[in-house]
């Protein structure tokens, strides 16, 4: 019987699709119309579970719907008999498990199709939205008979059912929806229902629904299909899962991350897309007080770092948010609660309506009483930054690289809407530049420092490669994008400067940057990924336009008695300014110092440090030159197309950091500089350790970076940074050490805290090295802990404290030309 009822629709199908393609008048489609032929289908496909004939009435559905002549979207029998016929063969077929994806993803496009239909018309048919329910006693105005809000509209709540769901099905469901909020904006009955529905109340607790389904620890540790070679190179061996806490590369983690994702994209077109904003303003109210209140915020306060990995899991999942989010209104209603602002953010100054209040108030009503039976935390007591200066100061390494990853992405990208709550600030008092007598010596002491570590041909060449990049870092931060623009709106790269903002001088007593300075003391000893994530942390402060670097990064400057005596003065000695020396000490140029010092002294307690050191850096420079030979082989074989793609990303990784640019690899080779890269790079190993949790390791790709093309042609005041080193060592004569084989396995205890002013060597500029003592007056007299770690790991950390200090070198210069500082 199956099987005839089968021939029979399918030979229906088959000559309504002929019909289609041949002139009006459609005979077979009218007498479907006339005789209401899809109720048969409809009893068929809901009243036996068969996956073919299912399959067979979907599609004989779409040939209605897509029917140019008949129009089946006003008939309401139809709208009918397609959403009975939907629910109950749908049902039906879980039941008996039957149900594949593709036949999943073929009723959700029908579903889609309606809606489609539906968007192209001015008003939505009654057919399909029937709002005769009365508010006051839920009963319908026209027959007196109960009508819940899913029989008004039943097309909403079954795209809802799938708005979670990845690929094709959640595709269409959220698609499906987004035409009918486009639709809200020109019918006020459909906007008002929406208002009052259930819709904005599903979408919030779908967000929820979709974080409670995260792990609750998390592991940043790797395997040994994971380790990043620069890890393994630096004698990092993979470590073993904690028991409950899933490790973050994992594949079921990684498929509720984006499924995760998903669901606040499609926020995000809901925000973007609906013209009302009175619906707009219930989606904002429903995030707030049935996510971001209930959920995100406690999951944020009430993790620990001593149970294995529940810190870390919120950390990231935070940051995840963070980086995936662009819409304006759920940052800044996510940074404002979580960092303790007032109680109520105004996002939109349109007064809303009636209805719009009432929902908020039901809203409000939820949390209030959640609030009454659990004592939940509150940001008035503990914010977002009081959780991060803790976690700074964890013994545990990986809980630190989450909050340092976290702080990173906050500053970078939404700095600008903190509200200036993140960080201790206080309005500038500075009103002139600096002279440039002055920001050339400031210069001259980190170039020093640079060299000091180790001098070779490549310091030259990394420090122009950090000049390029560090300036798309400042030109798209949050806090300096609104003030730079292209002239006339064309493609010029010639940024045109307004009007300054009002600066800010960050605090020397600012709990965040506190903790930043103290890694900043361990940086010999912090494993690799603490100090990728550090620095990238604190080149994203210093990036910053309306934080001035005066008072943390550079030393605050005294001020002259006569307004042009300073000009004079640097005249009348040839450029060379008398200032005071506390104009050149700052908190980080004391730290560096202090670390450079040490690796003197380990200079000369280990043997053939340098050649170790230097070895080290050579293995990153011949990991460059195997990928630029690799990169010109695919160059050639790919031509025209492959021309096109790497025209691709360079225009993605124009306005990327530079650790955004890096991805760990499976490669064996190291690149010159652990974080500049050349143009010829086409090789993309992205896929090993994803984007977002590699983070600062991506400096240590073994590839060059293909974003050279869009490198703009400024020119920077002179610095002495320019200069050529008069005492490079020749890369390519590294002699052989002389110790034992396994020398870089050996242990090396260090002092942590130590911060006494150095010696300078023999071959020290003696102006320089007395300015640098200088600058390092304020950090010693400190206590000593002893801790040891590998040579190897401790190599590693040398040449990334290098590259650090020529990055911060590089933004304080492009800082100067860009701002005019």
């Amino acid at each position: 019987m199956v099987e005839v009822v089968l021939f029979h629709l399918r030979n229906l199908n088959r000559t309504l699709l002929e019909e289609s393609h041949s002139a009006a008048p459609h005979l077979c489609m009218q007498k479907v119309a006339t005789s209401q032929a899809y109720i048969v289908f409809t009893l068929v496909g809901s009243s036996n579970p068969d996956i073919d004939s299912f399959r067979e009435a979907v599609r004989f559905f779409n040939l209605l719907i897509d029917s140019g002549e008949v129009d089946f979207i006003e008939d309401g029998a139809f709208a009918d008999r397609l959403t009975n016929f939907i629910r109950v063969a749908s049902s039906s077929i879980r039941i008996a498990s039957l149900m594949t994806p593709d036949l999943e993803s073929d009723m959700v496009e029908l579903l889609f199709a309606i809606s489609a239909k539906l968007r192209q018309r001015p008003t939505i048919p009654e057919a399909w939205f029937r709002p005769g329910l009365d508010t006051k006693n839920n009963r319908s105005s026209q027959s007196g008979v109960f009508m819940p809000k899913s029989e008004e509209f039943p097309l909403v709540y079954m795209l809802l059912e799938y708005v979670h769901r990845d690929g094709k099905v959640g595709d269409f469901a959220r698609t499906g929806l987004l035409y009918i909020l486009e639709l809200a904006g020109r019918v006020d009955r459909l906007e008002k229902w929406i208002i009052e529905s259930d819709l904005a109340t599903m979408m919030a607790s779908g967000i929820g629904a979709l974080y409670s389904q995260l792990s609750s620890k998390v592991a940043l540790s790797y395997s040994k299909e994971t380790l990043p070679p620069i890890l393994a190179f630096s004698g990092v061996t993979a470590s073993d899962q904690p028991g409950d806490a899933e490790p973050i590369f994992s594949a079921a983690l990684q498929a509720n991350l984006a499924t995760f994702v998903s669901f606040l994209n499609f926020w995000q077109d809901v925000l973007d897309r609906c013209p009302s904003a009175d619906i707009k303003a219930t989606l904002l109210d429903h995030f707030d007080f049935l996510f971001l209140r209930p959920l995100l915020y406690p999951s944020l306060v009430e993790s620990s770092d001593m149970d294995s990995g529940s810190s870390v899991a919120v950390m990231t999942y935070l940051q995840y948010i963070l980086e995936t989010l662009n819409s304006v209104d759920l940052i800044r209603l996510m940074l404002h609660y979580m960092l303790g602002g007032p109680a109520q953010l105004s996002l939109d100054s349109k007064p809303l309506r009636p209805s719009t209040l009432a929902r908020r108030r039901k809203s409000e009503s939820l949390i209030t009483d959640s609030a009454a039976r659990i004592d939940d935390p509150s940001p008035d007591l503990i914010t977002l930054t009081n959780v991060l200066d803790g976690y700074l100061r964890s013994q545990n390494h990986e809980t630190v690289i989450a909050s340092l990853r976290l702080l990173d992405t906050i500053l970078r990208s939404w700095h600008a809407f903190t509200n200036r709550r993140l960080m201790k600030v206080q309005v500038s008092t500075i009103g002139r530049k600096r002279l440039k007598s002055v920001h050339d010596q400031q210069l001259d002491i980190l170039y020093s420092l640079a060299e000091d570590i180790l001098s070779d041909d490549a310091m030259e060449d990394s420090f122009e490669s950090h000049l390029h990049n560090v300036q798309p870092l400042l030109e798209t931060h949050p806090c300096s994008a609104e003030q730079l623009f292209p002239p006339n709106c064309g493609f010029s790269e010639t940024m045109v400067l307004r009007a300054p903002p009002e600066q800010r001088v960050l605090l020397a007593d600012d709990p965040l940057l506190t903790c930043l300075l103290s890694l900043l003391d361990s940086f010999l000893i912090n494993s690799v990924v603490v100090n990728l994530s550090l620095s990238q942390t604190l080149a994203a402060l210093a990036a910053c336009r309306e934080t001035r670097l005066e008072g943390w990064l550079l030393g605050l400057p005294s001020e002259p008695a006569d307004a042009n005596a300073a000009t004079s003065e640097e005249h009348s000695t040839g450029g060379q300014s008398s200032r005071s020396r506390s104009e050149l000490a700052s908190p980080v140029f004391a730290r560096l110092d202090s670390l450079v010092e040490r690796i003197d002294r380990l200079r000369q307690e280990i043997q053939d440090f340098d050649v170790h050191l230097a070895e080290r850096r050579h293995v990153f420079r011949v990991g460059e030159e195997i990928d630029n030979a690799v990169a010109g082989v695919v160059v050639r074989r790919s031509n025209d197309c492959q021309d096109r793609k790497l025209s691709g990303q360079r225009d993605a990784t124009a306005i990327a950091s530079i650790s955004e640019r890096l991805q760990a690899s499976s490669d064996v080779s190291r690149s010159t500089s652990p974080r500049g890269r050349r143009q010829e790079d086409v090789s993309d190993n992205s896929h090993a350790v994803p984007k977002f949790l590699v983070g600062r390791l991506n400096h240590l790709r073994l590839s060059p970076s293909p974003s050279g093309s869009n490198r703009s042609e400024r020119t920077y005041s002179p610095s002495p940074l320019r200069k050529q080193s008069t005492s490079s060592t020749a890369s390519s004569a590294i002699p052989p050490p002389r110790g034992p084989p396994n020398a870089l396995l050996q242990r090396v205890r260090l002092n942590v805290t130590s911060r006494k002013s150095r010696q300078p060597r023999e071959s020290e500029d003696s102006e320089s090295s007395s300015l640098r003592s200088e600058a390092v007056t304020a950090g010693s007299g400190m206590a000593e802990d002893e801790e040891e770690v590998s040579l190897s790991h401790l190599l590693t950390n040398v040449i990334i404290l290098q590259e650090f200090i020529l990055e911060l070198a590089a933004i304080i210069q492009v800082r100067a030309s860009l701002f005019s500082e």
